[in-house]
């Protein structure tokens, strides 16, 4: 092992949404300058320098962090800490919630620990080496650790093998690299009366999911996480997020990613004043990978795209919509009923006509 000091920090911001996300990078910022954002709500900090300058132990670190937090954002925590970032994080995942779980400074002490893990938690090993290695009878770290490394790389392959061996035995060679919280882009419906129409909530998450996905692709970026925020008519509001499975700008991919986090609210008979979308953890769109579909509407979707930006940027905002905002629309202004078709559908072109 390269160090055996424990004073990496991996904290966990239980609900964290990502506006309370960005501004709580101020207070992590007020204990050590060495903070790595792992977006959506995960944090990364190197608290040598902290220890020497406060004169506190990292878990008193720890514990300070935790009361501001909550005092500020009445966020709950849960933190690991350890001498690299791996056993950092492994110590935070298996912490009690709420709690910090420290390893002890003793190396030994610290692979009885990191042996006792199951081999899944070990970084580098996803869903299909797992399931290789249960295969053959390796289901923890320690299991791994013992094999002799010609055995490894016949299982995963050289490269992976000399990874995994190295991180068996707790050597972790990432770095903690400052980097600040990710850019957000957002966008509110506030409707002039308290809904209860569920239809209407949704052609409302669908104008919004037009809208994130424009902006995402006239700034040449794509969205790795969504957040949506409902406000009820007590102005309480409700917070859910998801990570996609793929950094998008699409359109479609956002709309199904807001659905989803409506459904699982629940709601009922609830009383909504307004829905807010963000779309975080941004990258460049070139640097994004796009799964490969064979999802005819999917794929003509995502053609059309372009058009309507081209579209866009030449009529202005809204020069083409999905069917059911125009016919929604269309309703409102003759005074007929506001019930669409949820969001699946044709897009209308509302250009002007020319003589």
């Amino acid at each position: 092992m390269t160090s055996t000091a424990a004073t990496v920090l991996h904290l966990h911001l239980h609900r964290a949404p990502f506006e309370t996300y960005r501004s709580l990078f101020t207070v992590l910022g007020d204990i050590t300058p060495v903070v790595q954002a792992l977006p959506p709500d995960r944090a990364l900090l190197q608290l040598s320098g902290a220890v020497r300058y406060f004169g506190l132990s990292p878990a008193d670190l720890a514990d300070l962090l935790q009361t501001r937090l909550a005092a500020r954002y009445g966020l709950a925590t849960t933190g690991g800490i350890g001498p690299n970032r791996m056993l950092a994080t492994i110590a935070a995942d298996t912490a009690t919630p709420g709690t910090v779980h420290v390893l002890p400074d003793d190396p030994e002490q610290q692979l009885d620990f990191l042996h006792r893990q199951d081999a899944r938690r070990l970084p580098g090993v996803g869903p299909a080496l797992e399931r290789k290695l249960s295969r053959y009878g390796i289901s923890t770290i320690g299991d791994l650790a013992a094999l002799p490394p010609a055995t490894v790389q016949r299982i995963a392959g050289a490269t992976t093998a000399r990874l995994l061996l190295e991180r068996a035995h707790g050597t972790d060679r990432r770095t903690i690299t400052p980097s600040g919280p990710p850019q957000t882009i957002a966008s509110t419906t506030r409707f002039d009366h308290d809904v209860l129409d569920p239809d209407e909530v949704r052609r409302a998450l669908l104008h919004l999911a037009t809208d994130l996905g424009a902006r995402l692709r006239a700034a040449g970026q794509s969205a790795r996480a969504v957040e949506l925020q409902v406000t009820y008519a007590d102005r309480s509001h409700t917070t859910r997020s998801r990570v996609l499975p793929e950094a998008t700008g699409h359109s479609p991919a956002l709309r199904d990613a807001l659905y989803a986090l409506h459904a699982r609210l629940g709601l009922q008979r609830a009383r909504v004043r307004a829905v807010t979308a963000r779309a975080g953890d941004l990258r460049e769109q070139v640097t994004a990978a796009v799964q490969l579909t064979f999802d005819r509407p999917t794929e003509s979707a995502r053609a059309l795209e372009p058009v309507i930006d081209r579209a866009t940027a030449r009529f202005g905002r809204g020069a083409i919509a999905p069917a059911a905002l125009a016919t929604a629309a269309s309703r409102r202004a003759n005074g007929a009923g506001d019930r669409g078709n949820g969001g699946h559908g044709k897009f209308v072109d509302h250009r002007p006509k020319r003589a």
